[in-house]
């Protein structure tokens, strides 16, 4: 993605020879990286049209793995060492100027155009893109609960450039170190060792990449570990060296395999698609094919592509076209508050041409190619380079700030509202009643702050299960004297309402257990699950679940809510999903109520719209109904819970709080000043705490009708 043909590092035009001296430029390769580039791109505008493009950024670890290896290798061939400094420095010249213009370019725009209510996370990746460990803090959203509905942000596809840097710093150094430990055998030739380490690395990244797919495909797609074996086979290319083919066949041979690595690769444009295990083995269909191209590809048919003038130009910019494009996908939205259509995305396509022509042009090269810049020391680029960091981290880090401020703002205003006696707030707006209350004292009030309203969750590990089999059960309220004990199991929606569950123990002298499981809640019917792992560690829960309930056998009642949005049920052929909704929770809470132990289900709360957050963080004044939610679409998705109470019979209750949250026609995003979502589907703790009273008297209600 970053590195040019040797002949193209030179000032004149890489488009064209240097009638001077022979013409060493591989132009099959700068034809693969229009290639990369351009499928990169017409995937993140058109990924219906083109469902493979992503595998472009594969296509370009391949490329840099064989020139970055065969560069290092000629170095160490011709002079018996690798001068560390020196090859960084030329890398520094080469990618930061282009970097970190467009992150100061996009850091500016999101401070004007972004809702602050995506600050935080927009900070925080814009500092890890500087750093270039962008790929590490992806890969750790990807497996935090709290940051699964993150937005997709303008940095985000520094993933590849991080692993990318991440590859220059490791592959130099390792290939010093085993120089050193074998110069004393018949290994010891730069060649040799190379093959040693990059095949090592081929067998054990690749089977890795596969495992990780398998059991966390997040961490998997953005690890560096998962992704080594591509640079170095890209770098085991680079040890191969090919002589002139003298005879027509071995110029079919030539011809026809960097051919077959074309069809490879427009083969995966088309069978890998976002819902396939990527990268896993499925990653090998456009490493294999961008692999034969960068081995077999010189003096082919190929490189008659490549000097065509657009796809050689186009080679050229890709470094700055990738980092161009994404940015004005992801902030354009924003911006104009409707989805891209053609027209916008055919001028985004066009805007990062031009742009990306005009920063290497006038940017990348002039500065790189400049006599001031190629005198520079590796330790004086190493200062610059260290000074643009720290400015660049400094507009990230502004970002953060100022989001702190608000929020240490907010949250005073907030408890104050909470702690006083205020009419109407939260659900005590009553907005589904006959009477509804209303307070114009709250007209304008939204808290928590939109921007605060993602981390606004009182959940707790000690009643949660992430990714493992622990059944974690936390208790609220007395722990002796209590005048009714409550379990209350499910997934993630059900510990949305702990603060609820906290204050209802407090208020009634309830003790409530509480315990959930990320995406995992009690049915008997299979889940959905992004991994294997992930349904074992969800099977094993649940067993445990059961087995804890049958083991309290005097508890009151089971209180018990799951998700309707998240991780469905598999429907078994003949069979449809509501039947096997039912199914399924009924037959899990049998064993409670054959235990002895009543059950009252809680409907799922209605869901917001995906970008309720976003949509709140650009409203002033007093609130409105642009971020609500027709009622119809809100409660759209079946949760099953009447039914299988219906089906139980007089040990089985139903609560429905639908009324707190909806009108008869809309679900709004802010009732009685308080933001009512996290998330698309999760509930804000404040709001849960406002349900309080009524969730109480429901469940006092249902435990009196077993009583009875």
């Amino acid at each position: 993605m970053s590195d040019q043909p040797a002949a193209t590092r030179r000032r004149p035009d890489a488009t064209r020879p240097d009638a001077t001296r022979p013409d060493t430029t591989r132009w099959d390769i700068q034809g693969l990286r229009a290639f990369a580039v351009l499928a990169v791109v017409l995937y993140h505008l058109w990924p219906n049209r083109l469902p493979g493009g992503f595998v472009g950024v594969d296509v370009f670890f391949v490329i840099s793995g064989f020139l970055i290896t065969g560069h290092l290798l000629r170095e160490q061939t011709a002079t018996g060492r690798i001068a560390l400094g020196r090859f960084w420095s030329r890398r520094a010249k080469r990618l930061l100027p282009g970097a970190f213009l467009t992150l100061l370019a996009t850091g500016a725009a999101v401070l004007v155009l972004v809702p602050s209510t995506l600050w935080g996370q927009y900070g925080r990746e814009l500092i890890a893109s500087t750093i270039y460990v962008q790929n590490w803090q992806l890969a750790s959203d990807s497996v935090d609960y709290l940051a699964s509905d993150n937005q997709p942000s303008p940095f985000q596809h520094f993933w590849s450039l991080s692993v990318e840097e991440q590859f220059y710093i490791a592959l130099p150094i390792l290939l010093v170190l085993l120089a050193l430990a074998l110069r004393r055998t018949r290994w010891h030739a730069p060649v040799r060792t190379a093959r040693v380490l990059l095949g090592a690395v081929v067998v054990v990244s690749l089977v890795w990449c596969v495992v990780e797919t398998r059991t966390a495909p997040g961490i998997a797609y953005f690890s560096t570990a998962t992704r080594a074996w591509e640079f170095a086979l890209g770098g085991l290319a680079s040890t191969v060296t090919l002589a002139a083919p003298r005879t027509q066949v071995a110029r079919l041979v030539r011809t026809g395999g960097s051919w077959l690595g074309v069809a490879l690769l427009l083969t995966s444009l088309v069978v890998i698609t976002p819902a396939t295990a990527f990268p896993g083995i499925a990653a090998l269909l456009p490493v294999a094919g961008a692999t034969l191209v960068v081995l077999l590809g010189a003096r082919s048919g190929l490189d008659v592509l490549g000097r065509f003038a657009p796809v050689a130009f186009l080679g050229r910019i890709s470094y700055a076209v990738y980092l161009w494009h994404w940015p004005a996908v992801v902030l354009l939205p924003i911006a104009t508050g409707h989805p891209l259509g053609t027209r916008s995305k055919v001028a985004i396509l066009v805007a990062s041409l031009v742009i990306a022509a005009v920063t290497t042009l006038f940017v990348e090269e002039p500065l790189r190619f400049s006599t001031w810049v190629r005198a520079l020391r590796p330790r004086r680029v190493a200062l610059y380079g260290a000074l643009s960091t720290v400015l660049v981290v400094a507009l990230g880090a502004s970002t953060l700030g100022a989001l702190q401020v608000q929020q240490v703002q907010a949250a005073a205003f907030q408890k104050s509202l909470e702690t006083g006696d205020v009419d109407c707030f939260g659900a005590a707006a009553r907005i589904g009643s006959a009477h509804p209350c209303v307070n114009p004292k709250l007209a304008d009030v939204r808290v928590p702050t939109p921007a605060a309203a993602g981390k606004d969750d009182v959940n707790s590990y000690a009643c949660w299960s992430n990714t493992t089999a622990d059944f974690n059960v936390c208790s609220l309220g007395p722990k002796t004297g209590y005048t009714k004990h409550i379990a209350a199991i499910g997934d993630s929606h059900n510990n949305a309402l702990l603060s609820a569950y906290a204050a209802i123990a407090k208020q009634r002298n309830w003790r409530i257990d509480v315990a959930g499981h990320v995406g995992c809640y009690l049915t008997t019917a299979e889940q959905q699950a992004p991994s294997q792992a992930y349904t074992d560690s969800c099977d094993g829960w649940k067993r445990s679940a059961l087995t804890w309930i049958r083991q309290h056998p005097g508890l009151d009642a089971l209180v018990v809510t799951h998700a309707t949005t998240k991780s469905p049920v598999i429907v078994p052929e003949g069979s449809t999903n509501e039947d096997t909704v039912v199914r399924g929770l009924v037959g899990a809470w049998s064993a409670a109520t054959e235990a002895g132990v009543p059950v009252i289900a809680i409907r799922d709360n209605p869901v917001a719209r995906d970008d309720v957050l976003t949509c709140l963080g650009k409203m002033s004044g007093p609130t409105t109904d642009a971020c609500d939610s027709p009622r119809a679409d809100a409660l759209s998705s079946f949760d099953g819970s009447a039914e299988a109470a219906a089906t139980l019979g007089d040990r089985a209750r139903t609560i429905d709080l639908t009324d707190s949250y909806c009108t008869a026609t809309t679900c709004p995003a802010v009732i009685g000043g308080v933001v009512v979502h996290r998330d698309p589907t999760h509930l804000t703790a404040t709001f849960a705490t406002t349900l309080a009273p009524y969730l109480g008297a429901d469940i006092a209600k249902a435990l009196g009708s077993f009583g009875a």
